[in-house]
């Protein structure tokens, strides 16, 4: 079993983890800091560069316009204050409600940061949902 499939059961594998593993398979020790860079390597190898996931963010986003007729996006990116690099390679996405005179619906996607704080990436309010969108 490699690094690679370790890492696409369990994104988040712990390095210590790693070490184990190595140590098991192979009768032999592995250091922390080449444990880490196995699993740093494996995780673009499965799920691809940090750089590559935010270059193909405008198709993405393109694809959904298409599919759904009717949406609106705006892609505003700043390469000085980027910091989606250095996040967790998984979007979690949530809606809400929102109560009152204004009806709709709030969604927000986000993400985790290397010091587990949230870090948004987009929000949006849509005033109508139906069946179609």
């Amino acid at each position: 079993m490699s690094v690679s499939h370790l890492v696409a059961n369990d994104p988040e594998i712990p390095v210590s983890n790693i070490i184990q593993e190595v140590q098991v398979l192979y009768q032999t020790g592995c250091t922390y800091k080449r444990a880490w860079y196995a699993r740093k390597f494996a995780i673009e190898r499965v799920f691809g560069s940090w750089d590559t996931t935010f270059n193909i963010l405008p198709k993405y986003l393109q694809a959904i316009q298409d599919i759904n007729s009717g949406t609106v996006y705006e892609f505003l990116h700043h390469r000085t204050s980027n910091g989606f690099p250095y996040c967790r390679p998984v979007i979690y996405m949530d809606g809400t409600h929102i109560r009152g005179p204004y009806k709709g619906v709030l969604l927000i996607a986000s993400t985790w940061d290397a010091n587990n704080h949230l870090f948004p990436l987009a929000f949006a309010i849509v005033d109508k949902e139906s069946s179609e969108s």
